[in-house]
């Protein structure tokens, strides 16, 4: 197992899997007279496949490359604004993702037979979308405990 590590986001990433991590400008700190070092905003990526080096931030150029056994997984953080709004309003990194939660309505890209599951939350004064999608809806039940596994070694500062 290996960890990757950076602007306080820090991840395990067991044998078998990748992961990558990149950052983006805050776009709600465009003002650099306020702020003349704002921190960017990160993108980890994790993945059970090989991820290829053209995606999206959620994933599209990589999940339709999956298989049914795939499992593909962003964090993606949004700025600054989003912080204290409705949508991100759940503290913490989930401790647990639930078979059940996902479906194919949650998905960004629609492949048949993959379903999805879109988490909002905060950690202090960041905000973030946890982004899951599995290879098989019928799967779930062995694809969601195995990407637990992994979450289990998410941490963010």
């Amino acid at each position: 197992m290996t960890t990757l590590a950076a602007h306080g986001v820090s991840i395990d990433v067991p044998a078998g899997w990748e992961a990558e991590l990149s950052t983006q400008p805050d776009p709600s700190t465009v003002d650099q007279t306020v702020d003349p070092l704002p921190s960017p905003l990160v993108v980890l990526h994790t993945a059970n496949f090989s991820l290829p080096a053209e995606r999206d931030d959620y994933g599209a150029g990589a999940v339709e490359t999956m298989d049914r056994n795939g499992i593909f997984a962003a964090l993606v953080e949004f700025g600054a604004a989003s912080v204290g709004t409705m949508l991100f309003a759940a503290q913490g990194v989930p401790g647990r993702l639930a078979p059940e939660d996902f479906a194919s309505d949650q998905l960004n890209v629609a492949v048949p037979g993959h379903a999805g599951l879109q988490h909002f939350f905060h950690v202090d004064a960041r905000a973030f979308c946890l982004y899951v999608v599995i290879g098989s809806h019928s799967r779930r039940g062995v694809l969601v405990p195995e990407f637990n596994r992994v979450l289990s070694g998410l941490s963010i500062a």
